[in-house]
């Protein structure tokens, strides 16, 4: 998916492969879509290309999302400020729709408050 994302964002076409639209239905729930979502973007060709670069967004953008939470709170909740650690996480949970990313971020939030082991 990464591939196509970028593919279509150097101006690519989509390539036209059977197995396209069953990757995309099972792709769209895994970035907080529906399968209807899928379904109705897959009548057109550009609307496929558009749910591609939607999926291709979503998994970019929250991966960089985490990666910057997670190092904020880290060095926050370091320097003893666990208050500020927890609202960076609750900052970014607020706006990730990736069920995969909320996950991982409310297992950060639900310790941000253990001690450290160090």
């Amino acid at each position: 998916m990464i591939d196509l994302g970028l593919a279509l964002a150097n101006g690519a076409d989509l390539p036209q492969d059977p197995e396209m639209p069953e990757l995309l239905r099972r792709m769209a729930p895994q970035v907080g879509m529906t399968r209807a979502e899928a379904d109705n973007a897959l009548a057109r060709a550009v609307d496929t290309a558009s749910l591609v670069r939607e999926i291709h967004r979503r998994t970019r953008e929250g991966t960089y999302r985490l990666g910057r939470a997670f190092g904020a709170s880290d060095s926050l909740k370091a320097s003893g400020d666990r208050a500020g650690a927890r609202k960076v996480l609750e900052d970014a949970m607020a706006v990730e729709v990736v069920p995969l990313y909320r996950a991982q971020l409310q297992a950060y939030l639900d310790h941000v408050d253990d001690p450290d082991d160090t």
